[in-house]
């Protein structure tokens, strides 16, 4: 949602031309540049709800200090300065009127008597006052005894814990610093979800888009316009990296005429299979172009264009489930179609509705998009599952988090784990990732390319457990 008199934050976003601070060890936190992104997202809850933008202005702004006094004034010989110089600077809204949270995954900075993270300090043997918690969380169990956005003051960066779980995956911060980030980049991630439209602000009182829970003025999108587009334009510079390594066919002219382009699947076939309208799985499938070749990925294919064919290799879309429910659909079917993945018990991923008869205990193997009950929260339509035809061991196979794949699971290769920007270990990774992920392959030279696209079989896949070239296929770690 465009929400109009919100300060211009654009130069100040992380992004690959505008990184975050590189000396932190040295320097600390940029408190200037964090203050600015966390006023950015108080002010967007506040307007969000018709408050008028000038009272976030002039003598009536808090900060931690004004808010909390002689408490939290007490916590400043603990604080590194760029840290106590960002409470100096964060606004926080007026006295005297209920406060929004202060975002989807974090409610307001943590009182001082829960500000530093002591127990988790003392359990994973991090030096003394190193972890705070500067944010409670909206979801589960806030404050430093659970949830939070903790701030390491060792290293100056952060991380999203939504459970005490998240602890173990993230603690001790040495022995996982890919996880922890600088705050702008956080809190650059979650400016970030609110223009793609997977966050959006409105008023509290007004009803949820998508009939699910709002925590306060913040909602949770199913999925996004802007999430199809970004996804078409991973799945394009995919096709084009395959297809200009394609070897020439000797009956093609030398410049012949650019075909108009088609769509992976025409209306008819997915009306056919059933193929909910709207739904991520729709939009991409009738925007994304059909390309010059068959197979996408080693042993995996385009969806069959023909309307009788792209229904015959959906398991899931014709069996019944609740109207809030979204089935997932395969997108990219193994090219032999006897080969099928076990989907029994714990094996299968997704909603309720497809894990019990009448739903198939084993499937084709292939990509197939998430199935999700768009009533809850921390859902992705446009989150995918790869189905192998077998279980990897688990030896050497990884998550974005760097935890292993569970032992003989078939479902879970590409996917994230734990989210050190906030989120469930359960949602899914995101179709664009992979597709993104997949253009490097080929690009590097990972995976071969011939006449007929990408080579090679589904066994290929089972290099995720190998020492040599597990780290091919880890996506590395986002929201």
């Amino acid at each position: 949602m465009a929400i109009p008199q919100l300060p211009n934050v654009d130069g100040l976003l992380v992004t690959a031309d505008n990184p975050a601070r590189a000396d932190l060890l040295g320097i600390g936190m940029d408190h200037a540049r964090c203050a600015a992104l966390h006023n950015y997202l108080i002010h967007n809850a506040w307007i969000s709800e018709g408050r008028p933008p000038a009272a976030l202005h002039g003598n009536n702004i808090n900060t931690y200090f004004t808010t909390h006094g002689g408490a939290a004034e007490a916590l400043r010989p603990r604080l590194h300065p760029s840290l106590a110089a960002f409470l100096d600077d964060a606004r926080l809204p007026p006295d005297g009127l209920e406060r929004a949270p202060f975002f989807f995954w974090a409610n307001e900075f943590t009182s001082p008597g829960e500000f530093f993270a002591e127990p988790e300090a003392d359990l994973f043997d991090e030096p003394a006052d190193s972890l705070v918690c500067l944010y409670s969380t909206n979801i589960g169990q806030g404050g430093s005894s659970g949830g939070g956005l903790f701030y390491h003051q060792g290293i100056h960066r952060a991380a999203v814990f939504m459970h005490m779980d998240d602890h173990d995956f993230a603690l001790p911060v040495q022995a996982h610093l890919e996880l922890w980030h600088p705050l702008e980049t956080v809190l650059s991630n979650w400016i970030e979800l609110i223009r793609l439209g997977k966050i959006t602000a409105s008023p509290r009182e007004a009803a949820p888009l998508f009939v699910g829970e709002k925590i306060g003025p913040w909602e949770w999108h199913p999925y996004s316009e802007a999430q199809v587009n970004s996804c078409v334009h991973a799945w394009d510079r995919l096709c084009n990296a395959i297809e200009s390594r394609m070897p020439p066919s000797p009956s093609t002219p030398a410049n012949p005429p650019e075909p108009e382009p088609e769509p992976l699947l025409a209306p008819p076939a997915l009306d056919a299979a059933s193929i909910p309208s709207p739904s991520f799985a729709r939009a991409f499938l009738s925007r994304a172009r059909r390309p010059h070749f068959r197979s996408i990925a080693p042993g995996l294919l385009l969806p069959p264009a023909s309307a009788a064919s792209f229904t015959a290799s959906q398991p899931f879309t014709h069996l019944p489930h609740p109207p809030q429910v979204v089935p997932p659909v395969c997108i990219f079917p193994a090219a032999n179609s006897d080969l099928q993945a076990d989907v029994t018990g714990w094996l299968n991923p997704f909603h309720e509705a497809f894990r019990e008869p009448p739903a198939p205990s084993r499937v084709p193997a292939g990509v197939y998009t998430e199935s999700v009950d768009r009533s809850v929260l921390d859902t992705a339509e446009e989150g995918f599952r790869l189905l192998l035809p077998y279980g990897l061991h688990g030896d050497s196979a990884r998550k974005s988090d760097g935890s292993g794949v569970s032992a003989g699971s078939a479902t879970e290769l590409f996917q994230h784990g734990y989210k050190p920007f906030g989120g469930d270990y359960y949602r899914p990774q995101r179709l664009e990732r992979l597709l993104d992920h997949w253009c490097g392959l080929v690009v590097r030279g990972v995976w071969d390319v011939g006449p007929r696209g990408v080579e090679g079989e589904v066994e290929r896949f089972r290099e995720a457990d190998g020492a040599a070239r597990w780290r091919d296929y880890v996506i590395s770690p986002t929201w």
